[in-house]
C-alpha cells in the first residue's frame, strides 16, 4: 500500500483543557503524528504514531491490535523527588 502524500510543514493543534493546567499538542509532519501532554507546562507524556498516514489493510480488525498506554503521574512524580533527591545529596 502506498503512503497518502502530505505536505512537508508541520500540522499543529493545541488543546487546552478547561479548569486544568493541562495541554495537548498533536502534530503531524510528514507521516509521523505526535501527541505530546503538557501538564502545569511542562511535557508529561508523549506518543509518536510512525506511518500515521499509510493507510491499514482489513482497518475494521485494527481496534483489536490497539495499544491502550497508561502513565500514572503519582509514579512520574515520585521519580522526579528521587532524581531531585540525589541532586541535593550529591551537592552536599
Amino acid at each position: 500500500m502506498a503512503t497518502v502524500s502530505r505536505p512537508c510543514l508541520p500540522i499543529t493543534n493545541r488543546l487546552a483543557i478547561s479548569g486544568t493546567d493541562i495541554v495537548v499538542q498533536i502534530e503531524l509532519l510528514n507521516d509521523q503524528l505526535s501527541m505530546t501532554v503538557n501538564k502545569a507546562e511542562a511535557s508529561v507524556y508523549r506518543v509518536v504514531l510512525e506511518q500515521a498516514t499509510t493507510p491499514i489493510e482489513h482497518v475494521w480488525l485494527a481496534d483489536m491490535f490497539m495499544r491502550d498506554d497508561r502513565v500514572h503521574l503519582g509514579k512520574l512524580s515520585d521519580d522526579v523527588a528521587d532524581y531531585v533527591g540525589t541532586l541535593s545529596d550529591a551537592q552536599g
